[in-house]
């Protein structure tokens, strides 16, 4: 798929459907973006990605936290194998979430937080003809990530976008997850939800995070004093086999459950 294919996007706010168009810029060059038939609003590509945050960026607690996870962003890849040191390492802690997906060659497979795009290079040696689309709501994230997929000559789909409003049409996605920093959205129900409303019916969901010892760990670097409840609760009722696990020698948890097939 194309990154401008309007078969699988459309608007986060309103979900209607997309429509591509181009303007000249000033400096005599094309700007393409998209534009919502519903609400009009316009998505501009920047390049390798999708802009659907329209300035909109991360919320912050304070000043400090701001500094902090900017900070991190930015050498993401050091600081985040030096934080699964207390996991076991960081390729065995990633593969110990990603061994819960059911993935299966040809499948369209969606990351809503993509980091750095690590999961898409250990995915793509466990099935054959994998489509990977990756979300973050940083740019820096995708930067990251573009950098990493082309040093990989891996092909995938990128989009500044909010989890809690995801850029995708309905029962699209084969493959649903995502992989840390859950704890810190505003409305962890309502991206939960969006995960189920792109996910094909009888689809697995997997949701991976720090648990309440690795809360308190990352709490002494930025200052908060955040307590960790991991979102089983805020499962739909109907969803099948919803269940917890605690991963990362403690300081994690993982949360896997089936949306259900349509009767």
């Amino acid at each position: 798929m194309k990154l401008t294919d309007t078969n699988f996007l459309c608007c986060p706010e309103c979900k209607a459907n997309l429509s591509v168009s181009q303007q000249n810029g000033t400096n005599g060059d094309i700007k393409r973006f998209l534009v919502c038939n519903g609400c009009k609003k316009e998505y501009f590509i920047d390049g390798y990605y999708i802009d659907f945050m329209g300035g909109r960026t991360l919320a912050y607690k304070g000043e400090w936290e701001k500094f902090i996870r900017s900070f991190y962003a930015k050498i993401y890849t050091p600081a985040t194998n030096f934080m699964f040191l207390f996991c076991g390492g960081v390729k065995t802690a990633k593969k110990e979430v990603l061994s819960h997906l059911d993935l299966k060659d040809n499948s369209l497979v969606l990351e809503t937080g993509i980091g750095a795009a690590e999961n898409f290079y250990y995915l793509n040696k466990a099935a054959r003809n994998l489509s990977f689309f990756g979300i973050d709501i940083q740019k820096q994230m995708l930067i990251h990530s573009a950098r990493n997929l082309k040093k990989w000559n891996l092909q995938a789909e990128l989009f500044l976008a909010d989890a809690e409003e995801l850029p995708f049409k309905d029962e699209m996605f084969d493959v649903v997850f995502h992989l840390g920093s859950i704890n810190l959205f505003i409305n962890k129900e309502k991206a939960i939800n969006e995960m189920i409303r792109v996910a094909k019916p009888g689809t697995k969901i997997v949701i991976a995070d720090e648990s309440e010892k690795g809360g308190k760990l990352m709490n002494l670097f930025t200052g908060s004093n955040d307590v960790v409840i991991p979102p089983l609760d805020l499962i739909p009722k109907e969803m099948l086999n919803a269940k917890i696990e605690t991963i990362w020698n403690g300081y994690g948890y993982v949360i896997e459950f089936w949306k259900p097939l349509k009767k």
